[in-house]
């Protein structure tokens, strides 16, 4: 008598479809090891990039003085103003004739806008440059955008005599390189003269500040108070631009300004014949960059500085607080 044998019909189908999910899985390793390898190339091939771009800036810094035309002095030049600029291929070298690192070329890193300077190093990421001496250990020149919440940079270092004019220390100079972050170009109001004590919207003045390290352009900006919006011109069509960690003015006349309080570099004309409708007792400024980034404050007469020739003074250059303060235009 034959043994009747049984099929499990249902445990074949599983077997079958696990093989099938088995192989499915396989595939989706095999393709994801792929992409994962792929990827390390990738980011391997960028970061090779990026030592090779942070090196080559480093050798620019510190192969020569600079030069503009035939000039070395390129730190007296102006980016955007008078002829040469520093926008007509300055080459940017940080040494002074005995070969330190130079502090008025460092400080003038600042009146360089940031893609510009990067553009000129050819570099195709972001990029930060820092000089800090060693004793006392304390930044002295910083230049760029902010690496700190980056996940990959690349740094090239090296080991220089810096010279502050007085002193000449040792200090590391430090090239970073990485992947795009979040560019800051805020600029704030500080000080406003808006009652003068000699009459005339052409004594009016505000006082801004930038505080990054790189120049920013001025000319994308506008003050306006409750009535009207001007905007911030250029004579014979140069590029306003405010270097970083300076203080500019806004003003009707910058001549008057300069003879009436100080002959200063950044003093800037706004279109029309008076700061917004002619700055009052009880206004709402507004400074902006095509509506953004905006630094608004309000104010009216009862918080001082009401034709004694005094201002209305921010107590730090983003602080919430103002008071009537002695006229410091230009100091900050």
């Amino acid at each position: 008598m034959k043994r009747a044998i049984y099929r499990d019909e249902n445990a074949v189908t599983h077997v079958i479809e696990f093989t099938i999910a088995l192989t499915v899985f396989v595939l989706l390793v095999q393709a994801f090891t792929s992409s994962m390898n792929h990827r390390i190339g990738i980011d391997l091939d960028n970061n090779d990039e990026r030592v090779v771009m942070a090196r080559e800036v480093i050798s620019e810094l510190t192969g020569s003085q600079g030069k503009i035309g035939d000039a070395t002095n390129w730190e007296d030049f102006e980016f955007g103003t008078g002829t040469p600029q520093l926008k007509d291929g300055t080459t940017v070298g940080l040494l002074n004739s005995n070969g330190e690192l130079d502090k008025q070329k460092c400080d003038a890193l600042a009146k360089f806008p940031y893609t510009p300077l990067r553009d000129e190093f050819e570099v195709k990421q972001e990029l930060r440059i820092e000089i800090q001496t060693l004793v006392p250990k304390e930044t002295v020149c910083l230049w760029g955008s902010d690496p700190t919440d980056t996940s990959i940079s690349v740094k090239s270092e090296k080991y220089l005599l810096y010279n502050d004019g007085t002193n000449i220390l040792p200090a590391l100079l430090t090239v970073t390189v990485f992947e795009s972050v979040r560019l800051s170009n805020e600029i704030y109001m500080t000080e406003i003269m808006y009652n003068p004590s000699t009459s005339g919207a052409k004594y009016e003045w505000i006082e801004v500040y930038n505080p990054n390290s790189f120049s920013i352009y001025i000319t994308s900006w506008t003050i306006e108070d409750t009535q009207e919006e001007d905007n911030i011109v250029a004579e014979n069509d140069d590029t306003l631009t405010l270097p970083g960690k300076s203080v500019g003015i806004l003003t009707t006349s910058p001549a008057t300004f300069k003879e009436a309080y100080v002959d200063y570099e950044y003093v800037f004309s706004i279109e029309d014949t008076a700061i917004g409708n002619g700055l009052g007792n009880n206004e709402t400024l507004t400074l902006s960059a095509g509506g953004t980034n905006k630094d608004v404050f309000s104010y009216t007469s009862s918080d001082g500085a009401d034709g004694n020739g005094k201002t209305l003074t921010r107590s730090c250059y983003n602080c919430d607080d103002w008071a009537e303060a002695v006229a410091t235009p230009t100091t900050i």
